[in-house]
């Protein structure tokens, strides 16, 4: 080895150095976003799971049947009978579109 080329070997150690540094700090971060990722999609799972039983409680709330119970049981409301149904005679309604006569 000549005087010119005594610099060459320290250098070559330090970028084995810092290429070593790189890839362990690479490896750690890769490790660190892959177990962020494992739980960010347990997390989707979870509200999945979750997006799922609000929809079937949302289809059990609105269900007509259980309207029907409710509206008998807490709030004592029956079905009208054609006997109790007054029916009032009168000018239409302002609202209701008129028919045109020819």
């Amino acid at each position: 080895m000549s005087f010119r080329g005594w610099w060459s070997v320290p250098l070559l150690v330090v970028l084995v150095m810092v290429s070593a540094i790189y890839l362990v700090s690479t490896r750690y971060q890769s490790r660190v976003l892959f177990i962020k990722s494992e739980q960010l999609q347990l997390q989707a799972q979870e509200l999945d799971i979750a997006w799922r039983h609000l929809q079937s409680d949302r289809a059990e709330l609105v269900r007509h049947s259980r309207i029907d119970q409710l509206a008998r049981n807490q709030l004592d409301l029956t079905p009208t009978d054609l006997n109790r149904t007054l029916y009032i005679q009168g000018k239409p309604s302002a609202l209701l579109p008129r028919q045109v006569e020819p």
